[in-house]
């Protein structure tokens, strides 16, 4: 995924520290080291893990840490994006190449040059922009939307996914020419729960963080039960559940400390299947998630669950699409995040709902 050459840096820049992060876990701590590595060359790297693992960190310590940290970061959520306006964000589009385009404009590719541009959850590409993506990647040059001039490119192309990336293209899901390219530098982010020595500084580092937010009168301190309770808590929604957490406990806390009480952690753990899929907001839909597992983002990982929803799961799937749109206040993007699926996943289901004839509250139309 590397996008025409730049110099490396020396020796001194390549060991820069990564300010802002929280790393004591050995997993972890490889895979920094592995990402710092890939970042002095100019190769493309696949940023691979659970929802809420801290994709996008990692890839904006690969920026810092690499030649191109004085270039722009330029960040695009694939899944967040209608197809009908993806390509056009990515490429941009000169005047004239569509009904509105009053002026040109350039697109994430041009705005990333000399820098990083992170393609995040990039499996969510319609195919055919899955082929044009492969085409930048090999010609290193892309045209914008009504445009004939070619425009070079150099940038680092870095790209993240919650998808088994072979699983996805025995599904058809991601195209293979374009797995091959995306696999060069694979860096798997391990989840919070095989993180341990993590949990306890990463809400310590919250918590400061929150407590200048919040205007808190001192920084709240965690007690042992709080320690304890948030060791033994199996955090399915990752780095972004415990983000949450700290969020309620810091609102919560009476004084300076925080006891496991304040943290309100559901008992008990939920299964493999749904931990990429399950985040603190979206523990009262629970339920949702189990429902949504044989149509999530994710591959199904449950014994014998069904690929169709007959008459009783299409209700059950419009009361869990109607409560959390209602939960959310319409937002879409919130419901999505509620259920466990991606805004493109939500969208297409809600049409699909309609066009049945089931009634829905109103949305409030924001773009995914």
């Amino acid at each position: 995924m590397s996008v025409a050459p730049h110099a490396l840096p020396s020796a001194s820049a390549a060991s820069a520290p990564a300010a802002g992060l929280v790393a004591r876990s050995a997993s972890m701590l490889q895979a920094l080291e592995m990402a710092r590595r890939a970042a002095q060359t100019d190769v493309g790297i696949m940023l691979l893990g659970e929802s809420g693992v801290g994709k996008e960190v990692l890839a904006r310590y690969v920026h810092r840490v690499s030649p191109r940290a004085q270039g722009p970061f330029v960040a695009i959520n694939c899944a967040a994006i209608p197809d009908s306006l993806l390509e056009a964000t990515l490429f941009g589009f000169d005047k004239g190449a569509f009904t509105g385009a009053s002026q040109s404009a350039p697109g994430k590719f041009e705005q990333a040059q000399g820098g990083t541009l992170l393609l995040d959850e990039v499996t969510e590409m319609a195919p055919a922009l899955q082929a044009k993506l492969l085409r930048v990647l090999q010609e290193h040059e892309i045209e914008r939307l009504g445009g004939r001039r070619r425009i070079s490119l150099d940038l680092r192309i870095v790209a993240t996914s919650n998808r088994d990336l072979q699983q996805a293209v025995q599904q058809g899901v991601l195209r293979q020419d374009l797995f091959y390219r995306l696999s060069v530098f694979p860096l798997r982010v391990p989840p919070l729960r095989e993180r341990g020595d993590d949990i306890v500084p990463l809400a310590e580092a919250m918590l400061q963080r929150l407590a200048g937010q919040f205007g808190l009168p001192q920084l709240p301190q965690l007690d042992a039960s709080a320690r304890q309770a948030l060791l033994a808590h199996d955090w399915p929604g990752n780095v972004r559940e415990l983000e949450n957490v700290m969020q309620r406990a810091a609102i919560l806390c009476n004084g300076a400390r925080i006891g496991a009480g304040d943290l309100l952690l559901q008992p008990g753990t939920q299964p493999p299947a749904l931990r990429a899929v399950a985040t603190a907001p979206a523990r009262a839909f629970a339920p949702a998630a189990a429902a949504f597992a044989p149509l999530a983002d994710e591959p199904p990982a449950l014994p014998g669950a069904a690929r169709a929803l007959g008459a009783g799961q299409a209700d059950n799937e419009r009361r869990l699409i109607a409560d959390a749109l209602r939960h959310s206040g319409g937002s879409r993007k919130l419901a999505a995040e509620q259920l466990g699926i991606s805004p493109r996943t939500l969208r297409h289901k809600l049409q699909r709902l309609r066009e049945a004839g089931l009634e829905l509250p109103a949305e409030d139309g924001e773009a995914d």
